[in-house]
């Protein structure tokens, strides 16, 4: 009975340990990605502080480097218009007020808020995947003005 006990507890043990590295795994996957986001938009604020016009057309290329398959790089205006945005170039230099959902307009006011007061910010918002009209969850690493 003992050996049982002992068997089943190694088990548990062994499976509680498990779901603690998966969770260790997704939580250093999580950062990694974090940092390849943080990095992606310094890479494209320096692009444009260093090259100008000529960084601002290799950011809104849609097929290079800062638009990838789950993360792409958008510069919005303090008015909330999307100056560059590869993955929606439908809306680029679109007025805040010209657009018809209200969720687009929280996203854009919630982007422009978050850096008012301060150079760099994480937000969370509701924005459809490229190719979707359905909003989802997104996640956004910001750099405001004074940076770029």
């Amino acid at each position: 009975m003992k050996r049982i006990s002992l068997i089943f507890i190694l088990a548990i043990s062994l499976g509680l340990f498990f779901l603690i590295n998966i969770a260790k795994s997704d939580e250093q996957a999580s950062k990694d990605k974090e940092a390849m986001v943080q990095n992606l938009v310094d890479e494209a604020v320096n692009l444009i502080n260093t090259q100008g016009q000529s960084g601002v057309e290799t950011i809104a290329d849609k097929n290079g480097k800062f638009n990838t398959k789950d993360s792409y790089v958008f510069v919005t205006s303090e008015t909330g218009a999307d100056l560059i945005n590869p993955a929606f170039k439908e809306i680029e230099g679109m007025p805040l007020e010209t657009y018809s959902e209200t969720t687009s307009k929280d996203a854009q006011m919630i982007i422009v808020n978050a850096v008012k007061d301060k150079d760099t910010a994480w937000v969370e918002y509701l924005w459809p995947k490229p190719g979707e009209a359905k909003p989802s969850k997104k996640i956004s690493s910001l750099r405001s003005k004074k940076k770029i």
